[in-house]
């Protein structure tokens, strides 16, 4: 066996078209200020191809808003939204531009955002002085399905791969609290109306 053949078979290279399955684990940060974490698996036809989904929560790390009126206001734990959600994907690669034994290439994956479509908080009602109640609203409205869209750079070492850059999104993260209201008070008068997003991402993957 010749030397390249030694060393495509260490890197993971001369066998990876037998190689199928792609599990990952991603970060984001948005200009929403939230983040995403997610795990996937995605079946890989072939190198540059694959199908699959993420599960993943998200969370916004500075709330833009505070629902609040005379003796109520939302309880402190409940202003930042937050979700779980499905996240169905199809990968592009394109051919690797090999460096040693690193691949290179550019790295494109169309998604859906599927949230859970329901939402409830807590509201703190005062009463006297210190005393208060807790009351409970609820929504099934709101944005639960966007489109979004990360391309960027990937890096493959034999059976690891990394890849980083760039996702936009028509997610609105206070969609669902807009369409809540108290005593009267429709939350879209506390909440922005923010219509898309767009962040950066991390994502490290397995292949085997």
């Amino acid at each position: 066996m010749s030397f390249c053949k030694i060393f495509a078979a260490e890197s993971g290279e001369e066998n990876f078209e037998s190689v199928h399955n792609r599990v990952s684990f991603s970060g984001l940060l948005t200009s929403s200020d939230s983040y995403q974490l997610e795990a996937s698996y995605h079946y890989m036809f072939n190198r540059s191809i694959g199908v699959g989904a993420a599960a993943g929560y998200w969370k916004v790390l500075y709330e833009d808003g505070w629902a609040s009126g005379r003796d109520w206001e939302i309880e402190s734990d409940d202003n930042a939204p937050s979700n779980i959600y499905l996240h169905p994907s199809l990968i592009l690669k394109t051919p690797s531009l090999k460096i040693k034994n690193v691949g290179l290439g550019i790295y494109a994956e169309p998604g859906l955002m599927l949230n859970v479509p329901y939402k409830r908080v807590n509201i703190r009602q005062h009463r006297r002085g210190w005393e208060y109640d807790i009351r409970h609203i609820s929504t099934m409205k709101g944005q639960w399905f966007a489109m979004d869209l990360r391309i960027g750079v990937y890096v493959n070492l034999g059976q690891l791969g990394f890849s980083a850059g760039y996702m936009v999104s028509n997610f609105n993260v206070y969609s669902q609290y807009r369409h809540l209201s108290y005593m009267g008070n429709s939350f879209s008068n506390y909440y922005p109306e923010k219509k898309s997003m767009q962040g950066g991402y991390l994502t490290a993957s397995f292949y085997f």
